[in-house]
């Protein structure tokens, strides 16, 4: 019987798409969970719940230091949402909806 340490789960990575899906309804959840924001600003990573990421995106995750939600919100937009000029001339178009709400 192969012991707990000796079994490796790998979890599935997400795609882009649903790891800017995760950090979207993070943000909305922190802004209604103040117990959850703190934990979201403290470890960014807390996004994926059970869901994992290529080790780019979770590095990327990690390299989140925000003071408070917009803040997080921006960087995580910089870093994840990757928008093109031509797309559309609207900003609050390209700004994931959680963001949007705090303006």
């Amino acid at each position: 019987m192969p012991m707990l340490a000796e079994r490796t789960i790998s979890p599935a990575h997400i795609g882009e798409r649903n790891l800017r899906r995760q950090i979207d309804r993070s943000v909305s959840r922190a802004l209604v969970d103040g117990e959850y924001a703190r934990l979201l600003l403290t470890d960014p990573t807390v996004a994926l719940e059970d869901h994992g990421c290529a080790p780019q995106q979770y590095r990327s995750l990690r390299s989140i230091r925000a003071t408070d939600l917009v803040d997080f919100a921006r960087q995580a937009q910089a870093l994840f949402w990757i928008v093109e000029p031509q797309t559309t001339t609207h900003q609050e178009d390209q700004l994931p909806l959680a963001v949007a709400a705090t303006r």
